[in-house]
């Protein structure tokens, strides 16, 4: 599986959030190279935990910034937060219960949300500023 690669179609133009963006793009890789080698549940779990807390400090910094310039799509952004988080815990209680590397569809799933939402949905609160 190709893992994700930075350009500067995500770039949004405010340091922070690019360079916050970047670190969750190397904790997906991360999880990419983990699950291409199946590694123990353990060793993912790890990845799993730290995307959960990672994005979730990101998500706040993201929402500090749609208080501050008053973004319209505050709460549908939000929302998709929430449910992105939703899902990691989901993900993370899986590592935790059962006795098999993370499926790729989880995995997928991952990769494609974080490309898709800083494509769309980021660029769309980016403008608003």
């Amino acid at each position: 599986m190709a893992l994700l690669k930075w350009n500067q179609e995500y770039e949004l133009g405010l340091e922070t959030i690019d360079k916050q963006h970047k670190q969750l793009f190397g904790i997906i890789n991360e999880l990419i190279i983990a699950t291409e080698y199946t590694r123990t549940n353990t060793e993912l779990l790890s990845i799993v935990e730290r995307l959960e807390s990672y994005a979730t400090s990101h998500f706040g910094a993201e929402e500090k910034l749609f208080t501050q310039f008053g973004f319209t799509g505050r709460n549908e952004h939000e929302v998709e937060h929430a449910k992105f988080i939703d899902t990691v815990k989901y993900i993370r209680k899986q590592c935790k219960i059962i006795d098999a590397p993370m499926a790729p569809k989880m995995r997928d799933f991952l990769l494609s949300w974080l490309s898709h939402h800083i494509l769309t949905k980021d660029k769309e609160y980016r403008q608003a500023m």
